[in-house]
């Protein structure tokens, strides 16, 4: 909130990468405590996790697609989440980012920056299913599959995102109603047979 209220940009990317990280993680290592704390004779215990290092990568990998599916709402409402030097190295600028968003025709030097946005979600997003993977083990399965929903509902704008030949548009980047439920009907099977086998291997 306090660099919103003094800037209007980014300078540069890793400018970006540090607002992204401050604006992102801190709310979601809450949810993270949430979802780890353990209920034992009455009283809660913290985590048997790093919480922040846990919620970092998801984070960040939620974020980033926000950026992408919301690009033309954003631009409408006068926000811009690239980086000057991004903008300025693909020959671009703010207006014509607002061209673009309207529905003039996209060219390859913007689709060279949603690849960059693209590309480093990307590398969030399977930093993101390492680590719910790695800390499933200390989750009850109802905070697991709150976890595991979230995650996917991301995965599945993720994959609707096409650098080549996309249009970047608020219809074309968001799902319909059946297909959110049916990925959260997916979603909770899958989740239903991992906790089943898990268990049989246990007995």
């Amino acid at each position: 909130m306090i660099y919103d209220i003094h800037h209007e940009s980014f300078r540069t990317f890793p400018i970006f990468l540090r607002y992204a990280e401050g604006a992102s993680v801190a709310p979601a290592s809450i949810f993270m405590h949430l979802c780890g704390v353990v209920k034992k004779k009455g009283c809660y215990r913290a985590p048997l996790f790093d919480i922040r290092k846990a919620a970092k990568p998801g984070a960040i990998f939620c974020y980033l697609v926000h950026i992408i599916r919301d690009f033309q709402e954003d631009q409408n409402n006068n926000l811009n989440f690239f980086a000057d030097n991004l903008l300025a190295t693909n020959g671009l600028n703010s207006q014509m980012l607002k061209r673009i968003a309207a529905g003039s025709k996209i060219k390859p030097e913007f689709k060279n920056l949603m690849e960059k946005y693209y590309n480093l979600a990307e590398s969030y997003q399977r930093k993101s299913r390492r680590m719910i993977d790695k800390i499933s083990i200390y989750l009850e399965p109802r905070y697991r599959l709150s976890l595991e929903i979230i995650y996917n509902l991301y995965l599945q704008i993720f994959e609707r995102i096409d650098i080549h030949n996309g249009r970047f548009t608020t219809e074309e980047l968001n799902p319909s109603s059946k297909e959110i439920m049916d990925r959260i009907n997916l979603t909770i099977s899958n989740v239903n047979f991992k906790m089943s086998e898990f268990t049989k291997s246990l007995s």
